[in-house]
């Protein structure tokens, strides 16, 4: 009999339990903590013998248990084992980047995200396509090119946002010395330029879960000649504001910090090669190329 394990929070037992009767009804074996662990077993033991066993492990995602660090670590060890993951949907909340590429049933519509849960399944037990639908190229807590774009892709206004990161993520990769990913509460991506033998910030790219947003971190610039004058920082943000729509120009005050506005303003393909204009402009002062005109 093909088993599946059930990874879940206590929270939502009426959700979890749904499913399992579901699962049982259409001749799949279920493994649930709160039905096959015994009274005073290791409960950790009895957890990673369940994955072990199982043939494919189902995370029921709501608010509760995309907090849950027992639920993330069940799902990372199924990943080490190299076990099938399918995501149940049962709620309106964010995926994580770890699960983002993983296939997705929608239970929210209990009828339609059942049905493709059981057609997963069964093509799951066939064994045709399983290793290509479940088992992605890249399974990280952390930001990477594999997950990055995906999440955003699911915030406020994420397609659009999605396209201008993925644009400006290939295009740092060919003019900056280090593109580098960091960041698991607030996942980003950095542009740095090799200055003197140290590694300077010129841009960031924020996916915040309200608004995804790109970043010049110009207090990080003031360290380095000649962004050092703080009029040249604002001759920066003066030709940043020019870009920008005139309801998201930033204020004077944030030359010292780091001005910060939605992915979205630079959909515009105008708007985006000024933008990368700009980026190159510092680039070329912080390398002694050229002094940023006002």
């Amino acid at each position: 009999m093909f088993k599946v394990f059930i990874s879940h929070s206590n929270q939502d037992k009426g959700e979890t339990l749904f499913i399992a009767e579901a699962l049982r009804r259409a001749g799949y074996g279920v493994w649930v903590d709160f039905e096959n662990i015994r009274g005073g077993a290791a409960w950790l033991c009895e957890i990673e013998a369940g994955i072990e066993r199982c043939d494919a492990v189902l995370l029921v995602l709501t608010a509760a248990s995309r907090g849950s660090s027992w639920v993330e670590r069940e799902c990372l060890y199924a990943f080490q084992l190299k076990k099938p993951v399918i995501t149940a949907l049962v709620a309106d909340v964010l995926i994580p980047l770890h699960l983002v590429n993983i296939q997705v049933c929608d239970l929210r519509d209990r009828a339609l995200g059942l049905a493709k849960l059981l057609d997963t399944l069964s093509r799951l037990q066939a064994r045709d396509e399983a290793a290509d639908l479940f088992l992605p190229a890249a399974i990280s807590r952390e930001p990477v090119e594999a997950n990055f774009f995906p999440y955003i892709e699911q915030l406020p206004g994420g397609d659009i946002a999605s396209m201008v990161a993925r644009h400006l993520f290939y295009w740092a990769r060919q003019v900056a010395d280090e593109v580098a990913f960091g960041g698991a509460s607030n996942p980003g991506f950095h542009a740095r330029l090799d200055c003197h033998s140290r590694l300077v910030t010129i841009l960031s790219v924020w996916a915040y879960r309200r608004n995804p947003s790109a970043q010049i971190p110009l207090d990080y610039l003031a360290g380095h000649a000649p962004f050092s004058r703080r009029a040249e920082r604002r001759k920066i943000l003066r030709k940043l504001n020019r870009i920008l729509p005139r309801e998201a120009r930033i204020e004077a005050g944030k030359a010292d910090r780091r001005p910060t506005f939605s992915l979205r303003n630079l959909s515009d393909t105008q708007r985006l090669q000024d933008f990368k204009g700009l980026i190159l402009e510092i680039m070329d002062a912080l390398r002694g190329d050229a002094i940023p005109r006002g």
